[in-house]
């Protein structure tokens, strides 16, 4: 082999190499969403095209750190496993607790100053029939099953409740009389309110807990690549929240996409 060939196949030979130490660099810097249905806030149409407020939070907050987005969709047990493993990077819209703490990095700047209020919907021009927690012992209350209400709630075994796979069903039921109040978390309640066109016939009751109502925060995974850079994702946020783009994302996403009165929802 000449010494041209020779050198020529040796420079062939370090861009193949190049190129195979590149691809896992070039993997780690792709921000895996850990995408767990979850109405209004995200959501996914019949042709897989991904929306809601939070989902626009997760891709705005990509675009500034300038990291490619993949959103991987799964159930929210799965996506947990995920981050546990190190097998998703980021996950929006769940609860911080000391559980999940163990693997997930929370961080301190929130999407959410708080999170909802659990309120009672009720037939409209009934909203005095619930004014305090002992006003619930003597009615059908409405609750979607699997779903995680205040403590004084779940612990309150005397209470009629009545489970159903999701909230709309509920709602259904209660303007046919078969319940006389739901449970919902005012954000979410108020969104389906707007898609089932029934704002004329239910509304809230006086009573309300804001017990789970604590600021909602961005979560990394401990496993992830990109704990390293939480403090770019800390000023990200932190300048999203100065800059307005958190505000313009709900208005757009959330109040003017379900036709809801602006300031309508604690804590947006």
């Amino acid at each position: 082999m000449t010494s041209s060939r020779a050198r020529t196949v040796l420079l062939i030979a370090q861009l193949w190499l190049g190129l195979a130490l590149c691809a896992p660099a070039r993997a780690a810097q792709e921000l895996v969403f850990a995408f767990s249905e979850l109405e209004p806030w995200k959501t996914v149409d019949a042709a897989n095209n991904y929306g809601g407020a939070y989902t626009e939070i997760v891709r705005e907050l990509a675009r500034r750190l300038n990291l490619p987005l993949k959103i991987v969709p799964c159930p929210l047990k799965r996506c947990l496993v995920m981050l546990e493993h190190g097998e998703a990077d980021i996950v929006i819209g769940i609860q911080d607790s000391g559980e999940r703490a163990q693997y997930i990095q929370f961080l301190h700047t929130p999407y959410r100053e708080r999170g909802s209020d659990k309120v009672f919907y009720v037939r409209k021009g009934m909203a005095a029939r619930i004014q305090k927690f002992e006003d619930l012992r003597t009615l059908r209350v409405g609750v979607k099953n699997g779903a995680m209400n205040f403590a004084r709630f779940e612990e309150a075994n005397e209470l009629l409740k009545v489970g159903a796979r999701d909230i709309n069903t509920n709602f259904r039921k209660l303007v046919l009389g078969r319940l006389d109040t739901v449970i919902a978390s005012e954000d979410q309640g108020e969104a389906i309110l707007s898609q089932m066109h029934l704002r004329e016939q239910v509304e809230k009751a006086i009573y309300r807990s804001s017990e789970t109502a604590v600021p909602r925060a961005i979560g990394i995974s401990k496993k992830s690549a990109h704990l390293a850079d939480i403090k770019r994702f800390e000023a990200a946020m932190g300048d999203m929240t100065k800059d307005g783009t958190l505000q313009k994302i709900y208005r757009r996403h959330y109040f003017e996409a379900y036709q809801i009165p602006l300031n309508s929802v604690p804590g947006l």
